[in-house]
């Protein structure tokens, strides 16, 4: 696994070093034979991912890979056992069809959504589940809105939250606030890592405030799925490297 992660975590790497930051990333999603089965899936991830993305970059390239056939469609597997980084340095190494992009490389299953982890990501490589729940989205509006803690509102969190962690960003690049409603609201980088015991932070990495952990009510629990203006700095100096 380790030499896997290696490999397509460092696809690239000296190229990037003395680059600019990136205006135009290059992001490639793929679809498990199951999450291959709603037709809305595709149109509904490029589209959140282009909103999401739009305030950062010039442009945002995003491709469809194909189908993967998968053992399992637990969202978090395929990156944590290294199989997908495995099958994405092959493509890179010429040994299958598979073409890896430059900066994200994106597997999507109908993996389940209630235990964590639901999606797991290194540099340049994540899978995430929710599939069967995303096609059910409307199309995106107004992404720094507020929204209902719903299933298919949470896995589209999850799937930026995973893309984000591709790119370089950190859980504290997020952020935790109230909204005009008194709901508690989490930005993709937080997400319901929020409410977890073991998440300690008080304050995003840019230094923003969030609410106190006494204040964080479950009953009211709201969901964002724009990135923090932190995350979005941080974004804006991605050179296709390991941290932005």
């Amino acid at each position: 696994m380790l030499a896997a992660v290696g490999s397509i975590a460092s696809i690239g790497t000296v190229h990037y070093r003395r680059r600019s930051p990136v205006c135009n990333p290059d992001i490639r999603v793929w679809l498990s034979e199951r999450a291959a089965d709603d037709d809305g899936v595709r149109d509904r991830i490029r589209s959140y991912l282009e909103a999401a993305l739009s305030s950062v970059y010039d442009d945002v390239a995003i491709s469809y890979g194909g189908e993967v056939s998968l053992q399992s469609e637990d969202g978090a597997r395929p990156v944590r056992s290294g199989r997908w980084p495995l099958q994405l340095a092959g493509g890179e190494a010429g040994a299958h069809d598979l073409e890896p992009a430059r900066d994200v490389n994106l597997l999507v299953t109908a993996g389940q959504m209630r235990q964590a982890p639901t999606g797991f990501a290194i540099p340049h490589v994540a899978s995430v589940g929710g599939a069967q729940h995303l096609g059910s989205l409307e199309p995106p509006e107004d992404l720094a809105a507020s929204r209902s803690y719903t299933r298919a509102n949470f896995s589209m969190q999850v799937l930026l939250h995973e893309v984000g962690h591709a790119l370089g960003l950190r859980h504290e690049h997020g952020h935790v606030y109230t909204d005009d409603a008194d709901r508690t609201v989490v930005t993709p980088m937080v997400s319901a890592y929020a409410w977890d015991d073991d998440f300690e932070a008080d304050q995003s990495r840019c230094g923003d405030a969030y609410v106190p952990r006494s204040d964080r009510r479950r009953d009211r629990r709201a969901i964002s799925l724009q990135f923090s203006a932190c995350a979005r700095r941080a974004l804006a100096d991605y050179r296709g490297g390991v941290r932005p």
